[in-house]
């Protein structure tokens, strides 16, 4: 038997393998392996209520199914999350059963195995909002999507703090800045008052130290105080885009910084 050359069978399997995908549908072949199944279920006045299925990816894509019984099959809501904070995430769904739709969020909070809707998310499933438990997960736990570290360094804005208890919006970003310098050296504006801070970072763990800042009086309305006790006890940072997000510890939230022009 005439023997087949080594690139003529390397040709072949690829072949082979292209059709097989090509056979396959499109979400089995391009789906991203689950990071972790959350389940739970809505009451309601009369009958079952719903039953809902929030599947996680680690790309940061993410599956909503509702199922409402009385033998109608389940809906289904796909589009991407994000965490806020460390303890903190984002849904946001774009399409239901396969057509776009207008996105629309909900923010829902990690407690140990479950995710539970925060206040601004919990009216839409009744009186005790929603709690899903973790029915699966794979063995990296739940956080960020991986799309790569971005490093912070380099001059921000303050435009907000974002907690479970409140959101203050900053309504001159321009008078709260950050430069972070290479060497964990940074300037500090905090509106009237200006300093100098040492600070570190190790993948997503954050550190700073105010050593000096001046102490001018500020108008009444100034959030100086604030955003530099917030500077030093953030405990979590992360880039995405044009935005760097500082995370507070405890239900302390997550500051929101716009890069600076």
């Amino acid at each position: 038997m005439a023997r087949v050359p080594q690139f003529t069978r390397l040709v072949i399997a690829v072949a082979v393998v292209f059709a097989a995908l090509l056979l396959l549908p499109r979400s089995a072949a391009f789906a991203a392996p689950a990071l972790a199944i959350y389940r739970g279920d809505t009451p309601a006045a009369s009958g079952p209520g719903r039953k809902i299925e929030l599947r996680l990816s680690a790309d940061g894509t993410m599956t909503w199914l509702t199922d409402y019984g009385k033998n109608r099959p389940a809906m289904t809501e796909e589009g991407r999350w994000n965490a806020i904070s460390v303890e903190e995430i984002e849904v946001i769904l774009e399409r239901r059963d396969g057509k776009q739709v207008e996105s629309s969020g909900v923010r829902l909070l990690k407690q140990g195995d479950t995710l539970r809707t925060a206040a601004n998310s919990a009216t839409e499933f009744g009186s005790q909002g929603l709690l899903l438990k973790l029915a699966k997960a794979a063995a990296a736990p739940i956080s960020a999507p991986m799309t790569g570290a971005v490093s912070p360094i380099g001059a921000w804005q303050w435009e907000s703090l974002i907690s479970s208890a409140d959101k203050i919006a900053v309504n001159q970003p321009e008078r709260y800045k950050l430069q972070l310098r290479a060497g964990g050296k940074a300037q500090v504006l905090a509106d009237c008052n200006r300093g100098q801070a040492s600070y570190s970072f190790d993948g997503r763990r954050f550190n700073m130290r105010i050593a000096g800042i001046t102490r001018a009086a500020c108008p009444a309305d100034s959030l100086s105080g604030r955003y530099l006790k917030a500077l030093e006890t953030a405990v979590g940072q992360r880039v995405r885009g044009e935005n760097l997000f500082l995370d507070l510890p405890a239900d302390g939230g997550t500051m929101k910084f716009i890069r600076a022009k």
